[in-house]
């Protein structure tokens, strides 16, 4: 009888076991994002945004070489940016004409070309040197490349001090590319508001940024939207011009693209989502995050008035010379905004495409679709719902479930723990940081840290 009872339980223990794997198992995928009013008839308009732009110093030198020019890099892409209607990036440092290290303008004989990397006034993080600042013509060629609005508020927004800040939006504005999270000296709100507004089809989209932070650097004019305040708690101004942008009739959607959370994790903060949702439940349409320099989860949110929204915690990098796996990899997030026939602009669609930072000669952002890196599409894959996954070759019909479906989608989209993780997406273990011999031999052997920022 013993030996029965012994062997009932040893089975029963096994059963439990093999439910415990399966379960596991199965929380490794990440479920489908899908909204209700997918296939209600309307206009509608086609959102394409990446997260880091990073322009590190080797990047530069390419980008400036004879012949050479910023947009080559995400060329092999940028097919995608030609379907999309709107694009948006997270320009991570100033583009500040003759401004050096101090903040301060140093004045030159006219030359015959500005087209080369001068170290006086250019950087991007050599010998561990953080303080950042991008060759001006690359606001051109980010207008070229496909970009319509950038955000520029990040921690090294303050890299050239306030006359950087100035001479950025100089260059953001002669080149008509729309910007957010920042103004020049002696502005105001009533003079120019935090948020900008793209239009594109007859839609209105507004755009708002905020960052957590600035390396340490002074903001004496005020001239940077931080998301926190000293304790933490998300600043009201944040939510102030959200709600203000909700109330305005002509605007359709807006887009929040805050530079927050932690660098290399892959989960995302308790802090990211409680701005993320108090930004939905404030009238934002959709969450667009940058920093951590790696992916992390999206999520399906509904606000308390019903409307759906997307959470993007962090698109990774999109442009960089950070070499790890999970700093190559990123992604180009695909939104669907549909005008319904009671003129409500709904979110009804979302998509996304992998992407890899190669290092053939010459640096390139490709898709990945598995070629390119099999490690990378096997971390995307993990963290991002593989039914959103969209081929840049068949993107015109971003994934969708209708109706019944729809509905049943979403309702299996599980909530967050409170810690803020996103109980789906297993946690993915992060390599250690690469030998020197490990490195690509395109790479200069300088720069590293404990940051990975150079």
């Amino acid at each position: 009888m013993g030996s029965s009872v012994n062997s009932f339980r040893a089975i029963a223990s096994l059963l439990m076991l093999c439910a415990a794997g399966l379960a596991q198992a199965q929380q490794r995928v990440p479920p489908g994002i899908y909204f209700r009013d997918a296939c209600e008839a309307g206009e509608r308009l086609t959102i394409a945004a990446v997260g880091d732009l990073l322009f590190h110093f080797n990047l530069q030198q390419q980008a400036l070489s004879k012949g050479a020019t910023f947009a080559q890099l995400w060329d092999p892409v940028a097919h995608v940016f030609k379907r999309a209607d709107i694009v948006y990036g997270n320009l991570e440092g100033p583009t500040a004409r003759n401004v050096t290290g101090y903040g301060r303008e140093l004045k030159l004989p006219a030359q015959k070309t500005e087209r080369f990397y001068d170290r006086r006034f250019y950087s991007g993080g050599e010998q561990d040197v953080l303080i950042f600042n991008y060759h001006p013509s690359v606001v051109a060629d980010l207008k070229a490349g496909g970009f319509h609005v950038v955000s520029t508020a990040n921690n090294h927004s303050a890299d050239r001090g306030p006359l950087g800040i100035d001479r950025t939006i100089d260059e953001l504005e002669a080149n008509e590319l729309a910007f957010t999270g920042t103004r020049r000296r002696g502005e105001t709100v009533q003079k120019r508001p935090w948020s900008t507004i793209t239009r594109a089809k007859g839609f209105s989209v507004a755009w708002l940024a905020c960052t957590y932070a600035l390396n340490g650097m002074a903001d004496p004019h005020m001239q940077v939207l931080e998301c926190f305040g000293s304790r933490g708690e998300t600043r009201p101004e944040v939510l102030d011009e959200i709600r203000r942008l909700a109330a305005m009739p002509d605007i359709d959607a807006i887009m929040f693209t805050p530079h927050w959370g932690i660098e290399y994790a892959q989960q995302p903060s308790a802090q990211q989502r409680r701005l993320a949702h108090e930004a939905i439940d404030a009238g934002a349409s959709a969450v667009l995050g940058a920093h951590p320099h790696v992916l992390q989860p999206w999520e399906h949110y509904t606000a308390a008035d019903g409307r759906e929204a997307l959470i993007v915690y962090s698109s990774g990098n999109f442009v960089s010379s950070q070499i790890r796996t999970e700093t190559r990899t990123g992604l180009i997030s695909l939104i669907e905004l549909t005008r319904a026939p009671d003129r409500k602009v709904r979110l009804t669609a979302a998509g996304y495409v992998p992407t890899w930072v190669s290092f053939v000669n010459p640096w390139r952002v490709v898709e990945n679709t598995g070629k390119d890196s099999a490690e990378g599409l096997r971390l995307t894959m993990r963290l991002l719902p593989p039914g959103n996954r969209v081929l840049s070759s068949a993107m015109a019909d971003l994934p969708k479930a209708c109706g019944v479906a729809a509905a049943q989608a979403s309702a299996q989209t599980p909530a967050a723990d409170t810690t803020g993780a996103i109980t789906p997406a297993a946690p993915v273990r992060v390599a250690p940081k690469p030998k020197a011999k490990d490195r690509p031999p395109s790479v200069p052997a300088v720069g590293f840290n404990t940051r990975e920022v150079w």
